[in-house]
């Protein structure tokens, strides 16, 4: 009898505490554990982007991951902002190191290959089938899919051209150009008025390599460069047409219709030189929009745009443009919350599009009738586009891209000649 009562107090003890635990909730777990993003669940994820600082979209990457966090009380991201250029650099190292965060801005094609090829990137298709897919313009994820995944997501489409300052260009007496000809005579108007014609960096390569990219798709034409880059048929940099890129960015230097401080200024310095009225163009994205539209800025409500002008005999046409929707974020296959982090991305790149500089991808965005006059044009120049040619820093992979930016580089700062420049650019061939 004595042994009964002891095991009957036992078992009573047993049930009490177990009961205890479950009032203090630290019943076990069977929401599906740490990574399946139980409803009662409170994870922190990190994320790492670009947008911080002076960027032009800085103000509404904030009020984006400021908006989730406020709108999901069970998940919480933590922001790290990065410089654009360092970045390129840093992310592939921290990837490869598996030392990311669980949720990274990135771009898509060759420049995340190798993340997806070293299985660094989690597949999204089984996070997309909630109707996401249906909210997104056909083609909208194409540079994230890698043989068949889904393995990144954007939040909107840009594209490059020349802003105009219309002020310099009315005192300068010059006319807006649509041909590589009347962009030489206005940069020339522009000169002898005492304006700086073209403003750009070449401190921040990428930014260079814009110019440069928007001069060869027009003097090329985007099919055959889209082959080039791709490694295909069809496309060389041999071809005589890319030399004469490299001779039309040579003439625009040595005329001195680009600023002479190029090597000496980054990104934002030359846009705030053109929002000073400094300068009569300015090669840049289309995310700059609402830097330029800033309180202060000489081009407040009065910018224009332009694609890069056409070139004569030049195999692009007025529709070949650069860009496209090559930005986005990912999620690493190493986050211990994969459903939450899917759940960001989807409510980011969305939102993003939303409040950010970006032309809609996402069907479920409406442009408001405050919309500056210059991001309508750029909407309305390309709906018609007959093809795009994405930047090369961002398409081209690994090594190849450091073997372009520094024949870009050593060529405008007069180390090696177009001949050189050409010899390298074929090392980037198969």
């Amino acid at each position: 009898m004595k042994k009964r009562n002891i095991r009957f107090l036992a078992t009573l003890l047993a049930l009490t505490l177990c009961f205890a635990f479950v009032l203090s909730g630290c019943a076990e777990d069977t929401s599906g554990g740490s990574g399946s993003g139980g409803s009662d669940e409170k994870v922190t994820l990190r994320f790492w982007h670009i947008w911080g600082g002076q960027d032009a979209n800085a103000a509404a990457a904030k009020q984006v991951v400021e908006e989730f966090n406020a709108s999901h009380a069970n998940i919480k991201v933590e922001v790290e902002t990065f410089e654009n250029e360092a970045y390129k650099t840093m992310i592939r190292t921290a990837v490869s190191g598996d030392e990311v965060a669980d949720v990274f801005s990135t771009w898509g094609a060759g420049f995340s290959r190798p993340f997806y090829d070293a299985g660094k990137l989690l597949k999204l298709d089984d996070y997309l089938k909630d109707g996401t897919l249906n909210k997104l313009y056909g083609g909208a994820l194409s540079y994230f899919l890698y043989d068949g995944g889904t393995y990144g997501m954007t939040f909107g489409r840009n594209v490059s051209g020349f802003f105009v300052n219309p002020d310099v260009f009315e005192s300068a007496g010059a006319k807006v150009p649509a041909t590589w000809v009347e962009l030489i005579d206005a940069c020339a108007k522009i000169q002898a008025n005492g304006s700086i014609p073209i403003i750009t960096s070449s401190k921040e390569r990428w930014v260079m390599g814009m110019l440069f990219e928007g001069m060869v798709t027009k003097a090329v034409g985007a099919e055959t460069v889209n082959k080039t880059l791709n490694k295909e048929a069809g496309g060389s940099y041999g071809d005589p047409k890319f030399r004469e890129a490299i001779d039309r960015l040579s003439e625009l230097i040595s005329n001195g219709y680009i600023n002479s401080d190029m090597g000496a200024i980054d990104r934002n310095e030359a846009r705030e030189s053109f929002k000073n009225g400094e300068a009569g163009l300015y090669y840049m994205g289309s995310w700059e929009v609402s830097s330029l539209e800033e309180d202060g800025s000489t081009v407040q409500g009065k910018a224009d745009w332009i694609p890069f002008p056409t070139i004569p005999g030049g195999g692009g046409k007025a529709t070949d443009f650069n860009g496209g929707s090559i930005d986005g974020i990912v999620v690493s296959a190493n986050s211990k919350y994969p459903e939450q982090a899917a759940t960001f991305v989807k409510y980011f790149c969305e939102n993003m599009e939303r409040v950010g500089d970006y032309m809609p991808v996402w069907n479920t965005t409406e442009l408001g009738a405050n919309t500056p006059a210059v991001f309508n044009k750029m909407i309305d120049a390309t709906k018609n586009a007959t093809d795009y040619v994405i930047w090369w820093d961002t398409f081209l992979a690994g090594d190849d891209v450091t073997t372009y930016q520094d024949a870009l580089d050593n060529f405008v700062n007069g180390v090696i000649t177009a001949d050189a420049f050409v010899e390298e650019l074929k090392k980037i061939q198969p």
